[in-house]
């Protein structure tokens, strides 16, 4: 029994030692996956559809600028029918909402936050 227990623990043993000393070796050598593939992109590269893509890329990332910028426009209200007066109001109470000390429940003590 107890030379059982030695032969399996040794057997265990070694195939640890040689998966690990086998791990090791594959990590050093060279990545060498898809060597292939750049050359096949090279090969099939059309100048002009690239430069198409590009363009196009170009135009989506302006006019989602352009989107982002016109719902955030400052119109005076003049679009939405209020007095300036009104939209002076509405922009004062949207810089107190965004500053830190603004509008909201104040805390009495400090430990209660």
């Amino acid at each position: 029994m107890t030379s059982s227990v030695v032969v399996l623990t040794s057997t265990l043993v070694l195939g640890a030692v040689v998966i690990l000393s086998l791990s090791h070796v594959t990590e050093s050598l060279p990545y060498s996956g898809h060597k292939g593939y750049l050359t096949d992109l090279e090969n099939d590269a059309d100048p002009e559809l690239m430069l198409e893509i590009l363009t196009r890329l170009g135009q989506t990332i302006m006019r989602a600028n352009d989107l982002e910028n016109s719902k955030r426009g400052l119109d005076l209200g003049l679009s939405r029918g209020f007095s300036g007066s009104q939209a002076a109001k509405h922009l004062m109470g949207l810089a107190a909402a965004n500053f830190a000390g603004g509008p909201g429940r104040r805390r009495r003590d400090a430990s209660q936050a």
